[in-house]
């Protein structure tokens, strides 16, 4: 059995995840590609993943990759949640979805009553009305890019007006499988993706799965089937099935112990490279920090005081909050906000800085400012 320490986990977690040595901008795909997608729940959060780990990159030509040159797609992956794809592996996600969830394309399970945060409560849906419903989004946007308003009107107008308030709530009841389109102003839009999506072809659903399972395990690894698990469907994914998934990739995978942690890397992946110096600002739900589920070598005990006063920590941990990362770990929190023509980075370091720590601290400003068209005021408390 092969080893390393936590030192090299965390080198080699910042190669794969970009956060070593950035990427050249003609490699925007490539980097979502290796990265198993780029959370964007936050789209703001989604682009400042990218301009941390892609050089010279703007807002501009995230939103070209998305909208127009439609490289990259935005649509409900992993968790559930929004994720930034290559657009032409979409179909392997989603097919990766359905594989956990045992669910057909056409959306054959029942929902539950549900309360919103609004505080309204939504009666359950059989089967029945579930496939009703999905059939009728999809036939709605057949050659059309609508609003979530105009979507949910279309479909009442095909099932009734039962679903109308589930799909106007701004969560992914029944386009869990469409992705969105370009926006309207701040109003997001809908679109079928295998006609948004040039090329489309639907993946077998295991197979889809078992790769999925192996670009965590490169990206993310060494890991154990439970950190995929929480990575990639904590809910729908049961901790035998996860078991199960790292035992049908046999000599795939091989054990390595970190300090008598044992997790798993891919078959003959167990160089784990020197921790260089570095430092870097990562915005809310960071792809490097949701696949860091050893979460007590990533967050020190200052900088877990530091989350828990935090409003978004103490509700969301290491996931909602924005980080300073020096050498691989949190050292510190930052906050942006945007006055004008200007972009206020204040950051709060869990210890003092060095010179060149501080120096570095500045180029990340500026990355900032540059991503955004706007001028960095940086402040460090």
């Amino acid at each position: 059995m092969g080893s390393a320490t936590w030192d090299g986990v965390r080198a080699r977690r910042l190669a794969r995840c970009f956060l070593a040595d950035r990427a050249g901008a003609d490699r925007l795909v490539d980097v979502a590609h290796d990265l198993g997608g780029v959370h964007a729940q936050v789209q703001a959060s989604a682009e400042l993943q990218l301009a941390a780990r892609v050089d010279g990159i703007t807002q501009g030509d995230i939103r070209e990759a998305l909208w127009e040159r439609r490289l990259l797609v935005k649509a409900w992956t992993v968790r559930g949640t929004l994720h930034l794809h290559p657009a032409d592996e979409l179909a392997l996600w989603y097919a990766a979805q359905r594989a956990v969830a045992g669910a057909s394309p056409d959306g054959s399970e029942e929902l539950e009553a549900w309360r919103d945060p609004a505080g309204m409560l939504h009666p359950p849906l059989g089967h029945d009305d579930v496939k009703a419903i999905r059939a009728a989004v999809w036939d709605a946007l057949d050659g059309r890019c609508l609003l979530r308003e105009e979507l949910a009107e279309e479909v009442v107008k095909r099932v009734g007006p039962g679903p109308r308030q589930r799909l106007r709530s701004g969560f992914a009841f029944f386009v869990d499988e469409i992705c969105q389109g370009p926006p309207q102003g701040t109003k997001v839009t809908f679109v079928r993706p295998d006609q948004w999506i040039d090329g489309w072809q639907e993946v077998e659903e295991q197979d889809a799965l078992l790769e999925v399972c192996r670009r965590y395990v490169r990206t993310y690894g060494p890991a154990r089937p439970g950190d995929f698990r929480e990575w990639f469907a904590s809910r729908a994914l049961q901790p035998a099935q996860a078991r199960a998934l790292f035992d049908s990739l046999g000599d795939e995978l091989e054990e390595i112990d970190v300090e008598g942690h044992r997790a798993y890397v891919l078959a003959g992946d167990t160089v784990f490279p020197t921790l260089q110096p570095s430092l870097r600002l990562l915005p809310e739900y960071d792809v490097y920090i949701m696949g860091f589920r050893e979460r007590e070598h990533l967050v020190p005990e200052a900088v877990k005081e530091q989350v828990a006063a935090h409003a978004r920590g103490r509700y969301e941990g290491p996931a909602g909050v924005r980080f300073l990362i020096v050498d691989g770990a949190a050292a510190g929190l930052w906050e942006r906000k945007k006055r004008g023509k200007r972009i206020e980075v204040q950051v709060t370091p869990a210890r003092k800085l060095t010179p060149a720590q501080r120096a570095e601290l500045d180029g990340e400003a500026e990355r900032i400012g540059a991503l955004l068209g706007l001028e960095p005021v940086l402040t460090v408390e």
